[in-house]
């Protein structure tokens, strides 16, 4: 007799060292979110236009992205680009400036290893501090832009070329170098609260943190009459990035995190290190959310919220594997506070090319994880707009959050082996009844309705075999209904739900699956 057995899998994907290991769990998937507990598409993008009706287009490679306003309210998104030549731009309303700065060194669009006896990819993710190689070569990573305001001055730097600039927002004006003798080799810039701006990092020390006078971005020599100074931070490691918050300003190495607070003259800041061996895997690799900073750093995720935490993460060893190595400078994060998400775009080891083209992302409210298989180059989170924004590698830009267009790809999730039992018997599946929503249908109704007439917005496949080990076969793709006659024998089964690509872009929702199952006897 038929039996239904409901098949409830948690949010969020895990993907441990085996398929098995994921049994009873979502294992992999694109393009997926869950709210309360109901797996849904996350929301599509869309190609911002110019005021001619072009698709807005950068030249090179986006590598660090930053959102302001203006003294009158207006909305500015400034870009850094690498390659050459590598380009900055500030866009506002329909229209992206150039504001290239005049003899700007172009930066390396690539991470690479200097010449020696290792071999390209030689070595896993984590192993050694950013930048730093093994002992038969050594990284040489790829270059980034640090972008922030001071005020509604348009502040920034880029690693190859290591000169601070400045940006008024008039668009007849390019960056020009701030002056007054500031540091050179400068690798990052963060303005802190208390209106200073910190230059991170110098040729003649990695490790200096230097600033001018308060409120100025010109007065760097230190007197009496001002309040300029500088502060080598004593650490093993590079200096990368910063970000201020409320109370502090954070400031990032490549092997732990330090804290700069504001105390007054004579000193003005006070810097502590905040936590060891918890170093920012790349110069864009960190956010804020809801008050607490998130990054990915050597071999693990971390939030700050007054103390380091590492943040348990189900997909870890699978994004260390899939991560290449000489590329993880390329990683940028965004925060998504509608959803309590913060994601990290990152450039996989498998892929032909060396951009970003996957992603990862966690439900900071839930605490659970998933993974996709798109990439951006670089990204600002809401606040000054009302979506993120986000940069192909190709220059363009992208709204996000918008609407259910995903350029042609399908959401889908898999999953690790489902069991009847102890998986000592073989199931007899005989239909599928789940619990799904698609347009079309009243509020409250649960039931997969079609879209036009013809197709569902679900399919529902099975991957069977009858042990661990065994080659699976692939049984359907079933158009997924109230109830869904199917046939198959097995001792697991694995689901594969998908959007039916004749009704992408429709906004369903998943919640669970009852199957009806005869089980059968033990072979």
């Amino acid at each position: 007799m038929e039996q239904l057995v409901k098949i409830d899998l948690p949010p969020g994907m895990y993907k441990p060292g085996t398929l098995y290991e994921a049994g009873q769990r979502w294992y992999n998937g694109s393009l997926v979110r869950w709210v309360k507990g109901v797996a849904r598409p996350v929301g599509g993008w869309a190609t911002v236009k110019a005021t001619s009706g072009a698709a807005v287009q950068a030249t090179g490679f986006p590598r660090g992205s930053h959102s302001w306003r203006g003294n009158d309210g207006s909305s500015w998104l400034a870009v850094g680009t690498t390659g050459v030549p590598s380009k900055a731009y500030a866009y506002n309303a329909g229209v992206l400036t150039d504001i290239t700065p005049a003899g700007l060194t172009n930066g390396q669009s690539d991470g690479r290893l200097s010449t020696g006896a290792g071999s390209y990819n030689n070595a896993k993710y984590g192993l050694n501090l950013y930048g730093v190689g093994t002992n038969v070569s050594s990284l040489i990573p790829a270059d980034t832009w640090s972008l922030d305001n001071f005020g509604e001055t348009l502040l920034g730097v880029l690693t190859s070329d290591g000169v601070i600039y400045q940006w008024d927002k008039n668009v007849a004006h390019i960056f020009v170098a701030v002056t007054g003798s500031p540091p050179t080799g400068v690798r990052a810039i963060v303005v802190t609260p208390q209106r200073f701006l910190l230059a991170l990092g110098s040729t003649a020390d990695p490790r200096l943190v230097s600033w001018p006078s308060q409120q100025t971005t010109t007065v760097w020599a230190p007197g009496v009459a001002n309040s300029a100074g500088s502060f080598p931070i004593p650490t093993p490691g590079r200096l990368l990035a910063g970000i201020a918050t409320p109370q502090e300003t954070l400031i990032w190495t490549d092997a732990d995190l330090w804290a700069a607070t504001y105390i007054g003259a004579p000193f003005y800041y006070r810097f502590d290190k905040r936590g060891d061996n918890c170093g920012l895997a790349g110069p864009n690799a960190g956010t804020m959310l809801d008050g607490a900073a998130y990054w990915f750093g050597n071999g693990q995720f971390y939030r700050y919220d007054g103390a380091v935490r590492t943040i348990d993460c189900d997909v870890l060893e699978h994004v260390i594997n899939d991560l290449s190595p000489t590329q993880r400078a390329k990683i940028s994060a965004v925060a998504v506070p509608d959803f309590g998400e913060v994601t990290w775009y990152y450039p996989s080891a498998s892929q032909s090319g060396t951009e970003n083209d996957r992603y990862v992302t966690l439900n900071v409210q839930a605490g659970h994880w998933t993974l996709g298989y798109v990439g951006r180059a670089a990204c600002s989170s809401t606040g000054t707009f009302p979506n993120p924004m986000c940069w192909k590698s190709d220059g363009s830009l992208l709204q996000h959050e918008t609407g259910r267009n995903h350029d042609g790809l399908i959401a889908f999730l898999e999953s690790g082996p489902v069991e009847l039992g102890n998986g000592d018997r073989v199931m007899r599946i005989q239909t599928a009844l789940p619990d799904t929503r698609g347009p079309g249908f009243g509020v409250g109704s649960f039931g997969v309705g079609k879209f036009g007439s013809t197709r569902t917005a679900l399919q529902l496949s099975f991957f069977a075999a009858d042990n661990p080990m065994d080659a699976e076969t692939l049984v359907g793709p079933y158009d997924l209904l109230k109830r869904t006659d199917v046939r198959l024998e097995a001792r697991q089964v694995r689901l594969y739900l998908s959007e039916n690509e004749a009704s992408s872009g429709q906004d369903w929702r998943y919640g669970s699956l009852r199957l009806g199952v005869i089980p059968g006897g033990y072979r």
